[in-house]
């Protein structure tokens, strides 16, 4: 019995993502109300509350994301997992105020501390390019032991670039490469103002050890890489050429760049 009602709700929860995907919220909400029933009348289960906040929350329901986040409060002990899916649930909303109402919470439960809890609150300062909110945070999670994962480290990159501060970016940059798991990746726009501004301070060799870097970790396709590394040796042989006839960086203008 057990076993045929994990595979109901499991079958229940797959087709409302499913409908969502497809924009048929209303056919998914109509198995997300019979998913709802099954979950908080018989399990007692964290992933099932999680499971309704995501849905919930894809849905475009926030009054059922904050009924589902009061029923766990009050039948669950809820650990970081749980933060975590209410609060990128609320950021959906752009909900920023209330997800650091929600953070508030989880520091004074004084739980494990899980750099993706605030990750969900940095990832939307440097959106918004609330960068010294960002900074502040990590530090702070950072003097509590706390290990930023790659993606606090990419969010804090393209803060910087969206802030013009490409040194900057660069850094945190290669901090996120240093940790990256296996075919994680940065974004590209983040990427390409990097390579960019090595070109820029006439350090191609930097930008080809970084792209290189890349693309031995599988962080972009083969072609992505050796694109971008097609366009840093034109610069180098380029300064090469500026520097044997004396000419300026007024000729570094070239139609035929590549696009990245």
């Amino acid at each position: 019995m057990d076993d045929l009602m994990n595979e109901m709700k499991q079958k229940a929860a797959g087709d409302s993502e499913l409908y969502l995907k497809v924009g048929q919220v209303e056919k998914a909400l109509q198995l997300l109300s019979k998913l709802d029933s099954m979950i908080l009348t018989r399990e007692k289960s964290c992933d099932a509350y999680n499971s309704l906040l995501k849905l919930y929350a894809e849905a475009g329901k926030k009054e059922e994301v904050h009924r589902v986040w009061d029923l766990y409060e009050k039948n669950m002990k809820i650990l970081n997992k749980g933060y975590i899916a209410v609060m990128r649930s609320l950021m959906r909303f752009g909900d920023t105020e209330g997800v650091e109402k929600i953070f508030e919470e989880w520091e004074s439960e004084d739980l494990s501390y899980d750099f993706r809890v605030p990750d969900v609150l940095i990832r939307s300062y440097c959106r918004n390019v609330l960068l010294w909110k960002a900074k502040a945070l990590m530090d702070k999670g950072m003097s509590k032991g706390g290990v930023p994962w790659v993606t606090t480290w990419c969010h804090l990159a393209d803060g910087y670039i969206h802030d013009d501060r490409v040194a900057e970016a660069v850094e945190a940059l290669k901090k996120a490469i240093s940790i990256c798991p296996p075919k994680y990746k940065p974004s590209r726009e983040t990427l390409v103002t990097c390579v960019k501004y090595w070109e820029k301070q006439g350090n191609v060799d930097n930008a080809e050890d970084f792209v290189r870097t890349l693309k031995t970790g599988h962080m972009f396709s083969a072609v992505f890489c050796d694109k971008l590394l097609h366009f840093i040796k034109e610069e180098k042989t380029l300064q090469t050429w500026v520097t044997t006839t004396g000419l300026t960086d007024s000729c570094k203008f070239r139609s035929d760049q590549p696009q990245l």
